[in-house]
């Protein structure tokens, strides 16, 4: 908040704490002192009014949803849900509500109780932009790509601008095979804001499923350029190289990965793929090992280090980056691209 809004704010906290302490049954001054809590950050002073109000009449929907909002804003999310919900008994037809436990059982993936009340919400009010993204998403999950898709245009429609939403429509058209189309929306996203990383990220993943590795190598390698910190987009940039048969480079972008986040499994996988193009078994054993330590149930490590021959390297007590120190026999072109690499650019 600017701190002329915040001013403003703490005033208004001051108006209806003297009006609620001259008359402690006002009801709707109390959900007044708790909203603009909540407008001021002041989550467990908001939780607190709210209650109060809800002692005067508990069948206030308006509290039972204001409270919900503090607890949420609070990260106590079982309570919200207990509270958005009671909100419903007491008005089956308030749409923040709806959106609410829609968009919290979204991002808890439980996506059949989000589509219940998202689809609810849309029912009840057609022009609600985050209803339809929200439930466009969870019918991706879903992989009802025909719903996403109808939901995803109605987003648009209502907010042409809503750069998640041409995401999400990219995800339900790749969903469907086609991979045009993903292309095409996933550019609409570039024009409203090319910068964002995860958009170039998705063109790359679609460009190898069209089998252009050139082009998805292209765009992994934009996605590293504009943020350099996120591991999963050098594992990601990693993959591309590897479909490429370009062996190492892939090795030095997923090392990079791990440089980042040294607990990825599939980084490990990817890198056990690309020694094992090279003949290095005892390095290709080494990240199999890796993978399934970090992820046991990885059923294509579990395969693929089965096939390997018996090794006599010993491998298991390799430190993480010692294989890239020399004393593989193999690290001269590996330690040229870390070389090259290290700004963070490929």
């Amino acid at each position: 908040m600017k701190g002329e809004d915040n001013s403003n704010i703490l005033e208004q906290i001051e108006t209806y704490q003297k009006v609620v302490k001259n008359n402690p049954q006002d009801i709707w001054s109390l959900i007044r002192l708790g909203y603009t809590y909540t407008r001021a950050s002041k989550y467990r002073e908001a939780v607190e009014a709210y209650k109060q109000a809800l002692q005067l009449d508990p069948s206030m929907y308006l509290a039972h949803y204001g409270l919900g909002y503090s607890y949420m804003k609070y990260k106590r999310i079982n309570e919200a849900i207990n509270s958005f919900q009671k909100a419903l008994e007491y008005n089956p037809n308030y749409i923040q509500a709806h959106y609410r436990l829609g968009y919290i059982a979204c991002e808890q993936q439980r996506y059949e109780d989000a589509v219940f009340h998202l689809t609810r919400l849309v029912e009840l009010e057609e022009k609600h932009a985050k209803g339809y993204f929200c439930l466009g998403k969870s019918y991706n999950s879903l992989e009802r790509w025909d719903d996403a898709v109808t939901a995803l245009k109605k987003a648009i429609e209502l907010n042409s601008g809503f750069e998640f939403a041409w995401y999400q429509l990219s995800v339900a058209y790749a969903g469907k095979k086609q991979y045009q189309q993903a292309m095409e929306t996933l550019r609409k996203v570039v024009e409203i804001n090319p910068n964002l990383e995860y958009i170039y990220d998705q063109m790359g993943r679609i460009y190898l499923k069209m089998r252009r590795v050139k082009e998805a190598i292209e765009m992994h390698k934009r996605a590293v350029e504009i943020a350099p910190k996120l591991a999963y987009l050098w594992k990601n940039l990693g993959v591309a190289y590897l479909r490429g048969n370009k062996y190492w480079e892939a090795i030095a972008s997923l090392n990079k990965s791990l440089d980042i986040n040294k607990n990825n499994g599939t980084s490990h996988y990817y890198l056990g793929c690309s020694y094992q193009n090279l003949g290095e078994k005892a390095l290709s054993e080494k990240h199999f090992r890796e993978t399934l330590r970090l992820l046991p149930n990885h059923q294509k490590a579990k395969l693929l280090l089965n096939e390997l021959e018996p090794v006599k390297t010993i491998t298991a007590y390799i430190k993480p980056d010692e294989s890239l120190t020399g004393d593989s026999g193999i690290d001269g072109k590996l330690q040229l691209l870390r070389k090259k690499w290290k700004g963070n650019t490929p």
